[in-house]
């Protein structure tokens, strides 16, 4: 059995192992949803999940999942000082 990793995101076929096309297919989506201008609708297999204003905090979420899968997939990985302690 093949699972397919084709995602529907308002209109737009994505790979959800692509995580950059991911990001940029629910940025724009978000951008319309935000305006008002639509709900975004995500569909996978039977499964559907819609979002829209009252939830845009969830979407946002979902994109920065996404951007940090696509930062580690680029080698764009933000890491923090190193840290020391010195005991004396």
């Amino acid at each position: 059995m093949t699972v397919s990793t084709m995602i529907d995101i308002g209109g737009e076929l994505v790979d959800l192992t692509k995580p950059c096309d991911m990001v940029l297919a629910l940025k724009k989506q978000r951008l319309l949803v935000s305006l008002g201008k639509s709900v975004l609708i995500i569909r996978l297999g039977s499964e559907e999940v819609t979002y829209n204003r009252a939830n845009l905090a969830k979407l946002d979420a979902l994109i920065a999942e996404y951007q940090t899968g696509c930062d580690r997939a680029s080698g764009n990985i933000k890491r923090g000082r190193a840290r020391s302690i010195r005991w004396v």
